[in-house]
């Protein structure tokens, strides 16, 4: 009783973590062209504005953002309840797999989601990704822990969540996919090898679902109206069942030529920068197993160890290294490279990261080398830092040193990279001496210890970096080269400024709006009742004000100022390299993103002076 209650604890501190790392500053990025389309639709229709949502709309998104505007308001915080509480879900659905995990093992994987860059970025961002992932991760708790149990109640969990993800994202196709490949290649095991990999248990399962009364009924029933609901935003809006249809046809078309924005690398440069300690730990586990399985024999699904430590592989393990092996290979060609895909491979690796942390924590303890390790461990890591010291001087260095005067001591770019190779040999020698000193165990406690603390600093500087630090910038790669420029906010606080002098009233004054402004315009001049959106600006307007596009030869006449407020930035890192690029993956720091889209707020001589104009982040 008293493990369970600080294994309870364990769960509410991740828990209240996790809702810390994605409620803290939710509002802080502005919102993307697609946050602004999808948050728009959902207001419009709130307001009774637009009676159909556009084409794009994400029905569970949709439906979620229409309760909370009703409820709370509409901003950029309320914007992303949604996917803040996905992303919370998604964190606790671990402790569905302690049974298959093991208790250690499911806590690291809660611990290390909570943590996961990647994870609290789309639990910031109004984008289905979280959802999908938090839907997908829970209709799989439901079928192993059925497999295992034969519970009906966690059928309903799956069908539950099968339902709501088909309203979520186009991304939920893949997960389907994964699940019914696993299926297949058990199938084929068994029919064409004669091998029972875990196909018995499969049919059993179905066999015992189909032989009780009613559960299929039932259970279509359950992920109907779970579907239906949330589709139709409680049956206010039936249009959005076709919305949810176009989901499948979105994910098809991304598999088609010339409708990848992105390298095929994408996907995985994004895990190498924002989830190096999942991605290690998840492949060293995945490792672990490829090799241990041609020593052991292992179980079929279905069978799960009963050992008090698990210090066997469950017989889940085949599945989750699975997972993420298609996962990976499946990321450069889906879904149009979207950055929210890499979810996909992030969940699988977070479990097996979690198995494998367990596993590591046992073996160090029973071998009791924990003083030795930490010892080590210390020692990498200050040899670490200094590397790291190193490759950041260097990439604030000015020029190189010449081969006739490296016998100097200038203090220019290539000292320091001999300065960091040297921490390299140092850091080989000290692996000889634990070697020699103890054993080859003691070099793998150390370097695993040295391994979580190092790569963990890394991705706790690149989270903060990615949703806070930067959180608007072009630079970080998880934002595709493109992002809302926060001048956006000063063109609203500049209007709101000039209505209240001009009419009394923060939101009443005549505007006219050119309709090639976008979205993320619309959003952020929603408030503003007297607005004539017009296709283009051919005229002098006949309001006091005008937001329109940069461009030249407008004919906006002569009574007319323009001050300019940049709308959208951009950068790419492809083609970096030597000091800018360890400058940009240490620091996130390079030319400022130059801007892709400026808009011009056009005021009537008589009607006020703009405010200075504000530069970029």
């Amino acid at each position: 009783m008293k493990d369970w209650n600080v294994e309870k604890a364990a769960y509410a501190a991740i828990g209240l973590l996790a809702a810390a790392l994605r409620l803290f500053q939710l509002g802080l990025r502005p919102l993307s062209e697609g946050e602004a389309a999808q948050a728009l639709a959902a207001f419009r229709f709130s307001q009774g504005a637009a009676s159909a949502a556009p084409a794009g709309t994400v029905p569970a998104l949709f439906a979620g953002n229409v309760l909370g505007f009703s409820l709370m308001g509409a901003n950029d915080l309320t914007a992303r309840w949604l996917p803040a509480l996905a992303g919370l879900i998604l964190v606790l659905l671990p402790y569905g797999l302690r049974r298959q995990l093991g208790r250690g093992g499911a806590l690291a994987a809660s611990l290390l989601l909570a943590l996961s860059p990647t994870a609290i970025y789309f639990s910031r961002n109004l984008d289905g990704a979280i959802l999908v992932a938090a839907c997908g991760l829970a209709l799989i708790v439901g079928l192993v822990n059925y497999l295992d149990t034969w519970r009906p109640a966690f059928l309903y969990l799956s069908a539950v969540a099968l339902g709501l993800g088909l309203t979520a994202g186009s991304g939920i196709y893949a997960w389907l996919l994964i699940v019914a490949a696993f299926g297949l290649l058990l199938y084929a095991g068994s029919r064409f090898l004669h091998r029972d990999w875990g196909w018995s248990a499969l049919a059993g399962g179905w066999l015992a679902a189909r032989a009780e009364a009613g559960l299929p009924v039932r259970l279509g029933a359950t992920l109907a109206a779970s579907f239906g609901l949330v589709a139709t935003v409680f049956a206010l809006y039936p249009g959005g069942m076709g919305h949810a249809a176009d989901l499948l046809a979105a994910w098809l078309t991304g598999f088609a030529p010339g409708h990848n924005p992105q390298p095929y690398i994408y996907p995985w440069l994004l895990l190498l920068r924002y989830e190096p300690l999942i991605l290690a730990l998840g492949l060293i586990e995945m490792g672990r197993w490829l090799v241990s399985r041609t020593i052991h024999r292992p179980k079929t699904v279905g069978q799960v160890s009963n050992l008090p430590n698990m210090e066997q592989d469950t017989s889940w393990t085949p599945f989750w290294v699975f997972w993420a092996a298609v996962a990976l290979l499946l990321l450069p060609l889906s879904g149009q490279r979207a950055a929210g895909n890499t979810l996909l491979a992030v969940t699988p690796l977070a479990l097996l990261a979690g198995q494998g942390v367990a596993r590591a924590w046992r073996w160090i303890s029973r071998r009791a080398l924990w003083a030795e390790a930490g010892l080590m461990a210390g020692a990498a890591l200050v040899l670490g830092g200094f590397f790291y010291l190193q490759l950041a001087a260097y990439s604030q260095a000015v020029g190189s040193i010449p081969l006739e005067l490296l016998g100097t001591d200038l203090p220019t770019a290539t000292s320091y990279l001999l300065l960091a190779g040297a921490a390299v040999l140092l850091l080989l020698g000290l692996g000889v001496i634990a070697w020699m000193w103890r054993s080859p165990e003691l070099i793998v406690a150390g370097g695993w210890l040295a391994l979580v603390v190092a790569l963990g600093a890394f991705g706790f500087k690149a989270a903060w970096s990615l949703n806070v630090a930067h959180a608007a910038d072009a630079r970080e790669l998880m934002a595709g080269g493109w992002a809302t420029a926060p001048d956006v906010r000063a063109l609203v606080d500049h209007l709101e400024a000039l209505s209240l002098e001009k009419s009394g009233d923060a939101h009443t004054l005549p505007l006219t709006v050119a309709a090639d402004t976008g979205p993320v315009t619309a959003w952020y001049l929603r408030r503003f009742e007297q607005q004539t959106v017009v296709d283009a600006l051919d005229s002098p307007p006949d309001t006091v004000a005008a937001v329109t596009l940069a461009a030249q030869d407008l004919p906006i006449g002569e009574t007319f100022r323009g001050h300019g407020y940049p709308l959208r930035t951009r950068w790419l890192p492809w083609g970096l390299w030597g000091q800018p690029l360890v400058r940009w993956l240490l620091f996130t720091e390079g030319d400022l993103p130059t801007v892709d889209r400026e808009l011009v707020l056009w005021v009537a001589g008589d009607a006020g002076s703009p405010p200075e104009k504000s530069g970029l982040p």
